[in-house]
C-alpha cells in the first residue's frame, strides 16, 4: 500500500507545533507516499512543504481547512489542489469571522471567572488566526481547572465543554456559508471535502446530501474521530453520493496529544481519485 494522510497541521496554523519539513521527514520514514498540510484558514506552510516534498520524494498536494457554518455550526471544508494566491480573498473572509467570535467567547469566559485578553490569544496564535483550541490552552494554564490538567486530551475537552452549542460560552458564529464556499472552490478549481463528519455534531445522510447539492466533492471518511461503525456509515455515504472517500489524521502535534503522525492513512488511489475529480471541474 502507497499510504497518505490528506489531513496535517503544522506550525503555520494557530494550534499546529510542527515545522512541515519535520512533518515530511517523519512520514517519509514511516513510508508515506504522499500527504496534505492542511492548516486552519492559513497557507503559509507552503511553498516549504512542497519544496521539501519534492526534495524527499514525498507527493504534497497543496491543501487547506476552512472554517465555515452549516445550519448554525462550525463546519470545516477541506480544500485541495488549491493555490495560495486564489485562496487567499476566501482566508482573509473567514479569518474575519475568526476574531469576531473570539472577542464574543472571550466575553463569555471573564463572565464564568477566567478573564482572558485578546492580547494573551493573538499572542499565542503568534498572528495566525485565533481558534477555539487557543483559548482553551490559555484557560487551562492560567486558571485553576485540575480536571483538564489531569485529563488526557485537555484541549478537546474543555472546547466540548464551554464552547458546543448549550455550553456555557458557547457563541452563535456569523459564518461564511458551508455551501457558498463550496461553490466558490469549484470556481477555482479545488476539490471540496467535508472534514471529519462524525466529530462533535454527526452529520446526517439528509445533511450530507444538502451539501452534495452545492457541488461537494469527497467526504473524509477515515479519521482519529470516527468509530469503525461511523466509517462504515460515511463510506456508504460516499459511495451512494458518488464523494471521494478521503482520510486525515487531523494530526496537531501535543495540543492533541492522542493523534500521532502515521497512525491514519489510506491508499494512494484516494489521491487518484481526487485528482480525477479535480480534472472533471
Amino acid at each position: 500500500m502507497k499510504k497518505v494522510d490528506l489531513h496535517i497541521h503544522s506550525k503555520y496554523s494557530s494550534d499546529g507545533e510542527l515545522a512541515p519539513d519535520i512533518i515530511i521527514n517523519e512520514l517519509k520514514k514511516l513510508g508515506f507516499f504522499a500527504l496534505s498540510i492542511t492548516d486552519h484558514d492559513s497557507m503559509d506552510a507552503y511553498p516549504y512543504a512542497s519544496d521539501k516534498g519534492k526534495e524527499l520524494g514525498v507527493e504534497v498536494i497543496k491543501g487547506v481547512e476552512l472554517t465555515t457554518g452549516y445550519k448554525g455550526r462550525e463546519t470545516h471544508i477541506l480544500a485541495y489542489f488549491i493555490e495560495e494566491t486564489r485562496a487567499a480573498t476566501i482566508i482573509k473572509r473567514i479569518q474575519n469571522t475568526r476574531i469576531e467570535l473570539t472577542l464574543r467567547r472571550l466575553e463569555k469566559l471573564k463572565k464564568l471567572g477566567m478573564p482572558i485578553s485578546i492580547d494573551e490569544v493573538m499572542e499565542r496564535s503568534q498572528g495566525k488566526p485565533p481558534t477555539g483550541p487557543i483559548i482553551a490552552e490559555i484557560a487551562i494554564s492560567k486558571f485553576s481547572l485540575k480536571s483538564y490538567k489531569e485529563n488526557p486530551d485537555p484541549i478537546r475537552s474543555f472546547y466540548t465543554d464551554y464552547f458546543l452549542p448549550g455550553r456555557p460560552a458557547y457563541v452563535e458564529r456569523v459564518y461564511m456559508s458551508s455551501s457558498d464556499v463550496i461553490r466558490e472552490l469549484r470556481e477555482i478549481k479545488s476539490v471540496p471535502v467535508l472534514a471529519h463528519p462524525g466529530a462533535f455534531i454527526p452529520f446526517t445522510e439528509e445533511e450530507i446530501k444538502e451539501l452534495v447539492e452545492s457541488g461537494l466533492m469527497g467526504i473524509e471518511v477515515r479519521n482519529t474521530y470516527h468509530s469503525e461503525k461511523q466509517v462504515d456509515f460515511y463510506r456508504g455515504l460516499a459511495l451512494k453520493f458518488s464523494l471521494v472517500p478521503t482520510c486525515g489524521s487531523d494530526f496537531h502535534g501535543r495540543r492533541k496529544p492522542k493523534i500521532r503522525l502515521g497512525d491514519v492513512f489510506c491508499d494512494y488511489e484516494i489521491v487518484e481519485e481526487l485528482k480525477r475529480v479535480k480534472d472533471e471541474l
